[in-house]
């Protein structure tokens, strides 16, 4: 590809910008250069005057004048070289530029004969440095023509301060072919190297933009991983924390770069070590979960911990997502499982359960009517009976909690719905438990019956945790944030222990001295009808809120203990 004469092509743009940036810079070069030699000969004339005295045969006026028009042609020549489009046809100025400025020189001192002869050379290694074999060889002709003139103007048509070359001028013709011919060699071996040189740099600059785009992709597909990066030295301190490691963890890049990883993730430390300490033997296969806290949340990550060059300085990568929504969905799924489970035998039990009831209760009612027993007697018949229906309620119960829900939704006024079932609650309670409302207007899509029913779940659980403490306050609450819609059912008591909190949706598992174990696992049961989950937050001595979301179907019970 020429740069100056043929249009790049798009896709090598960025070559062509370097290419041209390296035009300029030799352009300046050669400027430079110029006026640097110029500013000599200015110098050594002053100092000639100075030391000699002016002279008509040393220090004639018109040296004075060549320089100060080099001097003023190269100041205008730099400024020009500042419009980035007037770069490339300034390269070929230079040529005629240099080359009318040694051939001044050159008429003004003997012609062809001129000591100064030897400067066209400089105009030849300056074009061929920028222009490369194109410009070299112009530059060698230029100068070639421009010689060749003086030569025929001294021969033929001397004037000003020109020596004829009467009986000199086949030596003048010698020389004058000389010097054409050195010029025209200098300018095929300066252009050669020129070209080599500027073929290496090409190929120099095309491994410097591989380089260049490999880096963007490299950090483009870093930015891009949905999974965290961390690369970790060999004494344990963080290198590098991609954008996603810095979301995960929620802590600046600022503040994990330079950090030591146990200072950083403590609970990744103990696992990096292991998997470092066993030479990464296993690291292709082995996987770790652990729980951190992010701003007073729980959070599930999984990591797994590869070895890096140790030539880099860099020991490991440690590749990491938050998993908690997937530990929390399979928590779910589990839980799922377990009730359909239970579903797969809850006819059959009510079947095998209820009949067997129905005919001991219609017995006991006949014996009592026929027998007339005693009150003692009537007394234990009464406890049968009422026990066989506590029964009969809880298969009841039971088969709630195993058959698919049949929803009859509509749209229904949250905040008025929420308000009917708290004004019944509230007729059952006792002067010490007192009810708050802050109710605000939502909009929900429910089976209104079926929400009533979990509503009255949660409000007689709340009531029954103020109970066992004496008293205290319900605080009922409706609105809606980021995940939409919810209800909230809010109490004061002593809270749920930490160890018993996972198991709250388990069916038939109650802390209470008479509780069936499926209230909340009904109550559960419904919201996920509706697409929604039940979210539990409880902390010892503060109480325990339950949300209804609407629409979400993650929980936020505690995850099940991490494998690190």
């Amino acid at each position: 590809m020429n740069l100056l004469f043929d249009p790049p092509p798009e896709s090598t743009q960025e070559l062509v910008d370097a290419e041209r940036s390296s035009l300029t810079r030799s352009l300046f070069t050669v400027a430079a250069v110029r006026l640097t030699v110029v500013s000599l000969l200015l110098v050594g004339l002053v100092m000639q005057l100075v030391l000699r005295g002016p002279t008509e045969d040393d220090v004639g006026a018109w040296r004075f004048v060549l320089i100060g028009v080099t001097y003023g042609l190269s100041v205008v020549y730099l400024l020009l070289l500042r419009v980035r489009r007037l770069v490339e046809p300034l390269a070929y100025v230079q040529i005629g530029l240099d080359g009318i400025l040694v051939s001044a020189l050159v008429f003004m001192t003997q012609g062809v004969e001129s000591p100064f002869a030897f400067a066209y050379v400089f105009v030849v290694l300056s074009a061929s440095m920028s222009l490369y074999r194109r410009g070299g060889l112009i530059a060698a002709a230029t100068t070639v023509l421009m010689f060749g003139s003086i030569l025929l103007v001294q021969l033929f048509s001397p004037f000003g301060g020109l020596v004829p070359l009467e009986g000199r001028w086949a030596g003048a013709v010698s020389s004058y072919v000389g010097h054409s011919a050195g010029m025209i060699v200098v300018a095929l071996l300066a252009s050669t190297l020129a070209e080599k040189l500027r073929a290496t740099g090409q190929k120099l600059a095309e491994k410097e933009l591989d380089l260049e785009h490999l880096a963007e992709l490299h950090a483009a597909i870093l930015r891009s991983l949905p999974a965290g990066v961390l690369t970790v030295d060999d004494a344990g301190f963080i290198q590098f924390a991609n954008e996603s490691a810095v979301v995960i963890l929620e802590q600046g890049a600022e503040r994990l770069v330079g950090r030591a990883l146990g200072q950083a993730v403590p609970p990744m430390a103990p696992a990096w070590q292991r998997t470092r300490e066993s030479l990464f033997r296993a690291s292709g296969r082995e996987r770790f979960e652990i729980d951190i806290q992010v701003r007073g949340e729980p959070r599930r990550v999984g990591f797994s911990v590869a070895p890096l060059s140790f030539d880099t300085g860099v020991s490991a990568i440690i590749v990491f997502q938050d998993v908690t929504d997937r530990v929390r969905l399979e928590d779910a799924v589990a839980r799922s499982e377990r009730l359909a489970s239970v579903g797969q035998f809850a006819a059959g039990l009510a079947h095998e359960v209820r009949n067997p009831l129905a005919s001991m209760c219609a017995s006991i009612d006949v014996l009592s009517a026929s027998l007339e027993p005693p009150p003692s007697m009537q007394r234990l018949m009464s406890n049968i009976t009422k026990e066989a229906e506590r029964l009969n309620a809880l298969i009841s119960d039971f088969l709630a909690l195993a058959r698919p829900r049949k929803l009859e939704v509509a749209d229904i006024d949250g905040e008025r719905l929420v308000a009917s079932v708290v004004e019944m609650f509230e007729n059952e309670l006792q002067a010490d438990i007192r009810v708050e409302r802050h109710l605000h207007p939502i909009e929900v899509r429910v089976d209104e019956d079926l929400i009533r029913q979990v509503l009255w779940n949660l409000l007689r659980n709340a009531r029954d945790a103020l109970l066992v403490k004496g008293g205290g306050t319900v605080r009922v609450s409706t609105g809606e944030d980021v995940d939409g819609a919810f209800i909230s059912v809010a109490d004061d008591g002593d809270g749920i222990p930490e160890d018993v909190l996972p198991r709250v949706f388990d069916p038939f598992f109650t802390t209470k001295e008479r509780g069936s174990g499926l209230g909340l696992a009904i109550s559960n049961s419904i919201v996920e009808a509706h697409g929604g989950s039940l979210w539990v937050e409880s902390r010892s001595a503060q109480g325990t809120t339950v949300i209804i979301r609407f629409g979400v179907l993650t929980s936020n019970l505690p995850l099940p203990e991490a494998v690190a």
